[in-house]
């Protein structure tokens, strides 16, 4: 969108081939510039989804994470754990949880209105709003 840029930083970690680390320096930098809205980083020659250690880091940041990798732009939109969830109808419950585990591996799936008691009216949500 307009107004926003990419501010390149460094990869401090001592093994910037498995791991990075950005300086905090380049983080106070870009904070100066205005609001961090997606933090960008590379896989060269990896997989196209984030790693557990980039997940960790994700939730920290509450930021989308943007991965390239294989020449291509992988977006990640900041997701909570799968594990130790909340329940709350139709923000976290059953269907969130599949479309955030399929999200992490790369798969998008639309996210609808799911009203109270659904099920309890001859409605399947679930598969109504699924592409077949």
């Amino acid at each position: 969108p307009e107004g926003e840029r990419y501010f390149p930083c460094v990869n401090i970690s001592g093994e910037p081939e498995e791991y990075f680390r950005m300086s905090p320096e380049d983080w106070l930098r870009a904070e100066m510039q205005g609001e961090i809205v997606a933090l960008v980083h590379s896989h060269p020659g990896g997989l196209p989804w984030l790693s557990e250690a980039d997940r960790r880091l994700q939730v920290q940041s509450d930021l989308p994470w943007w991965l390239v990798c294989r020449g291509a732009i992988h977006k990640f939109r900041c997701v909570p754990h799968l594990t130790g969830r909340r329940f709350e109808h139709g923000v976290t419950d059953c269907y969130t949880l599949f479309r955030d585990a399929y999200h992490l591996a790369g798969i998008e799936m639309p996210d609808f209105h799911r009203g109270d008691d659904w099920w309890r009216h001859g409605q399947n949500l679930y598969l109504d709003n699924l592409e077949a």
